[in-house]
């Protein structure tokens, strides 16, 4: 898979950053020891780690921070082929934001997807317990489509198509399987989607920490200047203006 642009071409990829290959290296080493906690030792650690929906008899706290390390032990091809499209976009993605916004754009459709999954949760048919990088790796293909709308990619190795189409066509089958509960983690995708889309398109300073903190400084500034009075003298005093 390649795409084109403009006169140059570029290859997923090869552009893997530094980061990227530790965070593959690290799905790959919890993933082994999820097979073997599971299947050689047999301790739950998907049921106890994946994230439950809410209100159920299997949901804790601890859920919402351990789910997006895991994955399905029972799936290893899916598992591959997640780490195919990580190695895919991320590198991409990450060059072109810079490491501390793709990183945020990462968690936040981690986030996003936990947080419309819990939504809901109370729906009949969502009531498997959700794991992996999946809302995060919709949010980098979607937001690749955004990036650069008129790449062409080479889908499958084969059909040539628009980035931007790829976008398109991610966020209608993800939309349609879901309210068609062929997709039982649905609300999870479009969450992470959603709020991936609303980082890289929203204001972004609102998930800046440093924005904050002026934000709170200024505010902390301001409530002092509130302490203090100007008491003007009247039109031909010679007393100035005093600070009380």
């Amino acid at each position: 898979m390649f795409a084109q642009r403009g006169y140059g071409s570029f290859q997923f990829g090869t552009s893997l950053t530094d980061l990227g290959k530790k965070m593959l290296i690290m799905y790959a080493v919890v993933y082994v020891l999820e097979l073997i906690l599971e299947h050689w030792v047999g301790v739950p650690i998907y049921r106890l780690l994946a994230l439950s929906p809410l209100g159920s008899n299997q949901f804790h706290l601890w859920q919402f921070f351990t789910h997006p390390f895991l994955h399905n032990p029972g799936a290893p091809i899916n598992f591959l082929l997640q780490c195919l499209v990580f190695y895919f976009f991320a590198g991409t993605i990450e060059n072109a934001l810079g490491t501390r916004r793709f990183l945020i754009l990462y968690v936040s459709a981690a986030v996003g997807g936990a947080l419309i999954g819990f939504a809901f949760s109370g729906l009949p048919f969502l009531h498997a317990p959700f794991a992996g990088m999946s809302p995060s790796l919709l949010a980098l293909i979607v937001t690749f489509g955004f990036m650069h709308p008129e790449s062409t990619v080479l889908f499958m190795f084969i059909l040539p198509i628009k980035a931007k189409f790829i976008s398109y066509g991610t966020i209608i089958v993800t939309t349609l399987t879901f309210l068609a509960t062929v997709n039982v983690f649905g609300a999870y995708h479009l969450g992470g989607i959603l709020f991936g889309y609303l980082y890289f398109r929203g204001p972004t300073q609102w998930l800046d920490y440093n924005w904050w903190y002026w934000k709170f400084f200024q505010f902390k500034q301001k409530k002092r200047r509130s302490r203090f009075t100007v008491v003007k003298g009247k039109k031909g005093d010679k007393d100035k203006p005093t600070i009380h």
